[in-house]
């Protein structure tokens, strides 16, 4: 099955751009690229605490990010996911009027993101935007997950299906692997500790993660982050999932 799959990927990722990127060939070439990645990532967790939730779509996850006049990579990365039961909330660093065309098409394509910006341009490496952010979530969007992340940040498309499995009752945060340019993008190994590890790697408890908050708006405020949900949670809470499923830029 693994190999007529793989066949049939090949002939339509060898259609031209214009037939292999649009409508029904589009979806066909996303479905089998999931199904492969599922199958690549199965081993990572054999058996999830939480499956039927997962597999009935029941969670939801929320994405807090910044963004400033910039390729929305993050949206994009999540309109791939395997897992669709997602919230992505942008936050504008300040008024939005130069954000170009074609992200704004982009953001407003899926009802799953929500748009909001600041009345000013803090310019503090996305804290402010954050703070915002979790003020709306605790306010307004409801859901069970909450990922801190960036507009120019990739998840890779089993990221969320594969964090959720690897929660159980005794799990408060999940963390994985990352790639990071700084490293020359080489696999990067996590671990609980300032200086090795991104707040993207990070899914926490919407309960954790709010009662954490957002503290820090140095050049540390990331690190601040995760340590804040050590000191919820404790390291022995935090299950490390050990595969490269985020991509820092």
């Amino acid at each position: 099955m693994r190999a007529v799959s793989e066949f049939i990927y090949f002939v339509l990722d060898s259609l031209p751009p214009a037939i292999k990127d649009t409508g029904l060939i589009l979806w066909a070439r996303n479905r089998l690229r999931h199904r492969e990645v599922l199958r690549r990532t199965r081993p990572l967790v054999t058996r999830p605490a939480y499956r039927k939730k997962i597999e009935s779509q029941e969670f939801r996850v929320i994405f807090v990010s910044p963004i400033y006049k910039s390729f929305p990579v993050l949206a994009v990365s999540l309109l791939e996911q395997t897992y669709e039961n997602w919230e992505l909330l942008f936050i504008h660093d300040g008024p939005s009027s130069e954000l170009g065309e074609l992200e704004r098409n982009i953001i407003a394509s899926d009802n799953r993101i929500r748009f909001f910006e600041t009345k000013s341009r803090a310019n503090d490496w996305g804290h402010t935007p954050r703070q915002k952010g979790f003020e709306q979530v605790c306010d307004h969007i409801a859901g069970e997950f909450i990922v801190v992340s960036n507009s120019d940040n990739y998840h890779v498309p089993g990221y969320i299906e594969k964090m959720l499995e690897a929660f159980d009752d005794t799990t408060d945060a999940v963390y994985c692997n990352m790639s990071h340019d700084y490293y020359s993008w080489r696999n990067f190994d996590t671990r609980l500790e300032y200086s090795f590890i991104d707040c993207g790697c990070v899914m926490a408890r919407r309960e954790i993660a709010l009662a954490a908050g957002w503290n820090d708006n140095s050049y540390e405020g990331d690190w601040k982050y995760v340590s804040d949900l050590i000191d919820q949670c404790g390291k022995e809470r935090m299950q490390k999932l050990d595969a490269t499923l985020f991509v820092h830029s």
